[in-house]
């Protein structure tokens, strides 16, 4: 048994590295940790910001960053803390892979995976088309607001923009002008609760940020398709909760995010799409606002097929993307705990 020192309280670092094994402790002491032949410390990124950790006193740092950062920044940062054994698991992408001392793992999806029971429930015909839930404001989800307003969809659907969710705003000229065209003399409904919704259809009474890693079994029971409206929808792949609770709820869905978003779903972590029943061209078209409007037409024309066609035709992709969640989970993990294995043979010569 190795004691791994794992100062941080906010989110379990420790877990992130050794939930699938005994064969590592965790421990908050600095002094046990180091009286041992093998010195590891389980820290979070930038940790030097909240922790003061001596660095000179580990053999290995296990490292996670569970939203985006770029490889480049983290670098350096290591180098300025002269972490020179190091393990780092990233949460995001900014070309298909990172490789060396790096390994890519969607933190958020499976935190959710983690923090859910399949409550999934068989509705012969919902009577809604999609959930099209937008989280914090931000301008690609601004976009989807402004095409709802001028399509059936706001009222066949149930459209949540709520003020609950909070990120930093900011601008993006493009997609900002194309959403003044759409809206024209009308103004943004923000925040906005579909009538649709009804209260007891919520994951909770209080609607709020903590809700971010619950699937939305009420909603998902009584609407047809899901909208999937990304955290990061320019050039990066970060793969969040948002995904992960459509696959997890055995979802048809429609994206909006970073150009080749479903491409590198199933190219890096095994997933499959529908391409076969929606014309998924939108995912290989760089332009933003281009890609976003070719999407919503696809929203709009599935709303008009036969639910139970589009049902059979997609039954088998849904069924393994919801087993493949748990597979993923499980290879990330057990690839993750080779690296450190091999890292503790190194330290060991």
């Amino acid at each position: 048994m190795i004691k791994v020192y794992t100062p941080y309280k906010l989110w379990d670092v420790f877990y992130d590295w050794f939930g699938t094994t005994d064969q590592f402790e965790r421990c908050n002491s600095i002094d046990e940790v180091c009286g041992q032949d093998i010195k590891i410390a389980c820290v979070p990124l930038f940790f030097d910001n909240e922790l003061s950790v001596p660095v000179e006193k580990f053999d290995l740092f296990l490292i996670s960053d569970i939203e985006f950062n770029h490889v480049r920044p983290i670098n350096e940062w290591l180098e300025q803390l002269e972490i020179t054994n190091y393990l780092v698991a990233v949460g995001g992408l900014e070309q298909y892979t990172v490789s060396g001392n790096m390994i890519y793992r969607p933190w958020w999806t499976f935190n959710l995976v983690n923090q859910n029971t399949d409550q999934y429930q068989n509705n012969t015909l919902p009577e809604f088309d999609f959930d099209i839930l937008l989280g914090a404001k931000k301008p690609h989800r601004n976009f989807v607001m402004a095409r709802c307003q001028k399509s059936f969809l706001l009222q066949t659907s149930i459209v949540n923009y709520r003020q609950a969710f909070h990120a930093p705003e900011y601008n993006d000229k493009k997609i900002d002008s194309a959403v003044q065209k759409i809206l024209a003399n009308d103004r943004l409904l923000y925040p906005y609760v579909s009538p649709n919704c009804k209260p007891e259809w919520e994951v909770r009474e209080n609607v709020d940020y903590q809700i971010s890693d619950q699937v939305p079994w009420g909603i998902y029971y009584n609407t047809k398709y899901s909208t999937i409206l990304e955290t990061i929808y320019d050039k990066v792949f970060f793969f969040s909760e948002k995904p992960a609770k459509a696959l997890y709820g055995k979802r048809v869905f429609v994206v909006f995010s970073c150009h080749n978003y479903l491409e590198q779903m199933k190219d890096l972590l095994g997933f499959k799409t529908f391409s076969g029943t929606i014309d998924e061209s939108y995912d290989s078209v760089n332009d933003n606002v281009e890609r976003f409007n070719m999407a919503f037409e696809q929203m709009e024309w599935l709303a008009k097929q036969d639910y139970h066609s589009i049902k059979e035709k997609t039954k088998d992709i849904v069924e393994y993307n919801y087993q493949r969640l748990f597979d993923l989970r499980q290879e990330t993990a057990d690839q993750m705990l080779k690296m450190v294995y091999n890292k503790i043979e190194e330290i060991k010569c």
